[in-house]
């Protein structure tokens, strides 16, 4: 099972896993028992029952859509035959989903593109880096593990099906190489799409991908321009204002600086005034 989950994590898929830990009663499986359950809600295991897996597979699937984890109690009838004996059973069941690494594609090979490499492979990301110049791939100092790959880089984002757990970024060397990454990019279900340029190139894109037929709402799912508003100006700073960004998308956080969020100064405050309005006590009586 765990060659499976492997298998299927390298491939970009989402599953989820149910562990028995404790077992009350004369239950049809033991405690470790383990069932996986794919997106589509084929079953590798069973816990030893028809309506128990039926059960399973379901708990699965909303896990998947979740993400969250999840302890569990299931309560097998022995009179309808879930249980070893005819008192019935309680299962005690983990259910995990488990997500491959979010996949970062990177259209473009220059130094923007390096140094994004560099701070994203680190952090759990399976970068490949595509490009039409194989001289620039070969010369680009990268992390381990990092793909690249030489081709049209329209053709090569297509090919590798982005989905809704893959980032693409654009950040090739001109404007008509943008445009192109671009349309192919807005034609895949990619969960992020980012597109590197100054408001001039941004603008002259899209009016020309409106004019093509692209619809406002599909250039909506464009971060363009990419990143946070760091201020940056050079490839590592631009490259540092991309990363967070796509931290901010993978994780889902707000943005906003900690200290702004925490709101530990006005809280103090608040509560040294409660303290100031507080009556004094009143003296004993006699």
């Amino acid at each position: 099972m765990f060659a499976e989950i492997a298998s299927a994590l390298a491939h970009g898929e989402a599953l989820a896993l149910l562990t028995v830990v404790r077992v009350h009663g004369s239950a049809p499986c033991v405690a470790g028992t383990r069932v996986l359950v794919r997106g589509d809600g084929r079953a590798t295991g069973t816990l030893g029952g028809a309506t128990t897996d039926a059960r399973a597979r379901a708990d699965a699937l909303a896990a998947l859509a979740s993400g969250q984890s999840a302890l569990l109690t299931y309560h097998l009838d022995g009179e309808m035959g879930e249980s070893v004996g005819s008192c019935g059973a309680t299962l005690e069941i983990f259910v995990e989903p488990l997500r491959p690494e979010p996949r970062l594609l990177v259209a473009g090979s220059g130094y923007v593109a390096q140094a994004l490499a560099r701070l994203t492979a680190p952090l759990g990301w399976r970068v490949t880096l595509l490009d039409d110049r194989s001289e620039f791939l070969r010369a680009a100092a990268l992390p381990e593990g990092v793909e690249v790959a030489v081709g049209e880089m329209a053709e090569l984002l297509v090919e590798r099906a982005p989905d809704t757990l893959t980032a693409t970024v654009i950040v090739t060397r001109g404007h008509r190489a943008d445009r192109d990454v671009l349309r192919a990019a807005l034609s895949t279900g990619a969960g992020y799409i980012g597109m590197i340029g100054s408001l001039s190139k941004v603008r002259a894109i899209f009016r020309a991908l409106l004019k093509e037929g692209a619809t406002p709402e599909s250039l909506a799912r464009v971060h363009a321009p990419i990143g946070l508003d760091l201020h940056a100006q050079t490839p590592d700073e631009i490259a540092l204002s991309i990363a967070a960004e796509l931290l901010l998308w993978r994780r889902g956080g707000t943005g906003a600086p900690l200290k702004e969020t925490a709101g530990i100064l006005p809280q103090l405050r608040e509560d040294a005034a409660a303290a100031s309005q507080t009556p004094p006590p009143l003296p004993p009586e006699g």
